[in-house]
């Protein structure tokens, strides 16, 4: 049997959108549809898409959506399903750090150092709630949890250790996981699940495309709104990319030493940066910049290596 894992990366308000432009494309040229993939990896903005699709939303159902396009009576019957109107209550500022053990468990030995962490952990925390995400992700999808694989990362706050949910023994709905992962430290106020809190997987990675090194998948396809840059010049222009992009390579070389293909999808340096202040604008935008990126894709010799993956995996 063909087996392909799916990792959806980070990528803020605009990261949702430019998933569902990069897979609704990939559907409908190389014959794949994600609603099938074996394991689907969400962080952050990528965590709101595993969940549309684990719900039985096509990637032109989400397209049409982002483009106030109709969408298929069968994603209009999910659709109904969400009554909470979208909102992110403010809460009063607490000046406290997020997190000192983890800031010190990022700098000092036995641990390896990670300047990301390290600044997170220090900074107050966040005047904004992802509760009503919280409540649309559990009536988009009422189930707790997904049939199919699906893990969504986040960080816990307390230490910095990464959280799989879906994958660790931990407690918490499909819509609480959702909010932890994309709860954005100094943005958001940490997601709470029992009696612990979580920050946002992209502390960790933007993509956290390693979790599938060992699962022996035929190909793992990353979706990554938030790479794409390197090199000295990388560090200057925008250096939070560039760091997420060196992790992204390593985690890239540690599956394929593990013989699965890999094929990472991300938009050209600093593509994403130039949308339009107007938040749909930017939705539209991004959606296009996913379609764009796999156009190119396409036709280099990767793509045309995944198309002919796709295509003997589906008569094999």
């Amino acid at each position: 049997m063909f087996t392909v894992g799916l990792v959806l990366g980070a990528g803020g308000a605009v990261g949702d959108p430019w998933h569902c432009g990069v897979l609704s494309r990939l559907e409908s040229e190389v014959g794949w549809d994600p609603r099938e993939a074996d394991l689907i990896v969400g962080t952050s903005a990528g965590a709101f898409t595993a969940v549309g699709l684990r719900s039985g939303i096509s990637a032109a159902d989400r397209v049409a959506r982002f483009r106030d396009e109709p969408v298929s009576p069968q994603a209009a019957e999910t659709y109904s399903r969400v009554s909470t109107e979208f909102d992110e209550p403010a809460v009063e500022r607490d000046w406290r750090p997020l997190s000192v053990e983890m800031s010190l468990k990022a700098l000092w030995p036995p641990w390896k150092l990670d300047p990301v962490r390290a600044a997170l952990g220090v900074v107050p925390r966040g005047t904004r709630c992802g509760i009503t995400s919280q409540k649309r992700m559990n009536e988009l999808h009422p189930g707790r949890w997904t049939k199919m694989p699906t893990w969504i990362v986040a960080v816990r706050a307390g230490d910095g250790r990464r959280i799989v949910f879906g994958r660790d023994d931990v407690r918490g709905t499909i819509g609480q996981a959702v909010q932890a992962s994309s709860a954005v430290p100094g943005v958001y106020v940490p997601a709470q699940v029992g009696e612990v809190e979580y920050i946002d997987g992209g502390v960790h990675s933007a993509t956290n495309a390693d979790l599938t090194a060992t699962l022996g998948f035929d190909v793992v396809i990353v979706s990554s709104a938030m790479t794409g840059g390197s090199g000295l010049l990388g560090w200057v222009t925008n250096p939070l990319r560039t760091w997420f992009s060196n992790k992204l390579t390593s985690e890239v070389d540690e599956v394929r030493r593990h013989g699965t293909a890999v094929v990472v999808i991300e938009p050209h340096p600093d593509t994403l940066e130039d949308f339009s202040d107007d938040d749909a604008g930017r939705r539209r935008q991004a959606v296009r910049a996913g379609e764009t990126a796999v156009d190119r894709l396409l036709e280099t010799p990767t793509g045309v290596g995944l198309q002919a993956l796709i295509q003997q995996g589906k008569h094999g």
